[in-house]
């Protein structure tokens, strides 16, 4: 992991010391309300999905995991009050050698803890533009309850694409899959997005499901599945135990920026198992961890999917943003009675640029859909570029001949909209 991580580590990932009172409340109102048991509500599974990543985390007991695949997160300072030291220690992160990754937790005779965050090296996992994303992992939550497990964390979660380079939180999008606290056995789904503070997304709380029961997560392994539907107006995330749909977010819910920010790019997975923070400090009412803390209680992970499904080509429908819609635009030409215009060229030998230039209006922003190949679709804000008037974007990794299939996302006069799709071979 780039060492500039550690100090640009978002501040809410996980809800942030100045909500501790508020989780307070919150607890006692979702000991009230939460544990009831959910019912089975409507899936959003695809008909089909295609796997794009699977890991298994086979290998001999003791060792650390493959760094092709994975990066080590260390250090502290993650801005969320979380007191340990993450490593790369096999100590801290580690395969059993029966197939599951082992997070555990230490601490020192000083009293001094470290623990382990690992996240994909690979992070276009995206929704098609008219399809969907699927993220599944089998865990067991830490096997720690009461005054013992004061202060755990453990987490299954992702974070936007865009954060790696900008680190712009929340803005960038992070979904947090499963996370529990204190040993509650319970889990936790959660969208961060928009600003912070506050925002059309409640920063640095988020729009969230609230505590729900878990039962048997602590003792065993159960499913925690994510999955970002693009194939339905408005889009949706919903979030699963075990296959039950027990919370979604429509993008209705915020604008049409904060969610296209947020939702529509690439994703990265992490697993992590912090100590202490605002959030388990929050809910327990107390500092944690305490001298009653139990250390050596791993979270255990059997295997991580990624699926998607594949969409369809957007059509140039406008999404209304509070005002009357205006007719559809007609894609590139030439300016001459165009809305815009748009096109491809040669940069060098394995880099192609894309542009998109508006015909006498100003864009909002600009999003470019792109798939290189046979590779996973990418989507990306574009920027602009004044000495061209371009919206522009630039792709590397082409080979000689390969074929690029493209779209954009715009926004004009408060109003978004989807072109078709166009392709180019590099030369």
């Amino acid at each position: 992991m780039q060492s500039n991580f550690v100090s640009s580590r978002p501040p809410g990932r996980r809800r942030t010391f100045h909500i501790a009172a508020l989780l307070l409340i919150a607890a006692l109102v979702f000991a009230a309300v939460s544990f009831f048991p959910y019912g089975k509500t409507s899936s959003a599974q695809a008909a089909t999905w295609n796997q794009v990543f699977n890991e298994d985390f086979n290998g001999a007991a003791g060792t650390g995991v493959n760094t092709s695949t994975w990066k080590y997160d260390t250090g502290t300072g993650w801005g969320t009050g979380e007191i340990e030291n993450m490593t790369n220690s096999t100590s801290n992160v580690s395969l059993d050698g029966s197939g599951h990754l082992a997070i555990t937790p230490r601490r020192d005779g000083s009293g001094n803890w470290t623990s382990g965050r690992i996240e994909t090296v690979q992070d276009n996992f995206a929704a098609p533009a008219g399809g969907q994303l699927k993220i599944t992992a089998s865990l067991q939550q830490p096997n720690v309850s009461g005054s013992a497990a004061l202060g755990y964390w453990p987490a299954f979660w992702t974070l936007g694409t865009p954060y790696r380079t900008d680190h712009n939180w929340p803005h960038d999008g992070e979904i947090d899959i499963m996370e529990d606290v204190n040993g509650l056995s319970s889990v936790y789904g959660t969208l961060h997005c928009g600003v912070s503070p506050g925002g059309p997304c409640n920063e640095t709380t988020g729009i969230g499901s609230g505590q729900r029961a878990c039962s048997g997560c602590q003792t065993g392994y159960h499913t925690y599945t994510e999955i970002i539907d693009r194939s339905v107006s408005p889009e949706q995330i919903h979030w699963y135990l075990d296959g039950v749909n027990y919370f979604t977010v429509s993008a209705s819910q915020v604008d049409a920026t904060t969610w296209s920010s947020a939702v529509d790019h690439g994703f990265f997975i992490i697993f992590d198992l912090a100590i202490g923070g605002g959030f388990p400090n929050g809910v327990s009412g107390t500092n944690t961890p305490t001298s009653a803390t139990q250390p050596n209680v791993p979270m255990l992970v059997d295997n991580v999917q990624v699926y998607t499904s594949n969409g369809t080509a957007p059509t140039p429908t406008p999404t209304p943003v509070g005002s009357t819609p205006t007719p559809t635009p007609t894609p590139s030409g030439g300016c001459t009675g165009s809305t815009f215009t748009q096109g491809a060229q040669s940069v060098n030998s394995s880099t192609g640029l894309l542009w998109f230039q508006p015909c006498s209006w100003t864009a909002g922003y600009v999003i470019v859909h792109y798939i290189v190949g046979s590779n996973t679709q990418q989507n990306v804000y574009m920027s602009y570029n004044s000495g061209t008037g371009h919206w522009e974007y630039s792709v590397g990794g082409f080979s000689a001949g390969q074929t690029v299939k493209y779209s954009f996302t715009y926004q004009k006069s408060g109003l978004q909209y989807d072109t078709g799709w166009y392709t180019w071979t590099h030369p």
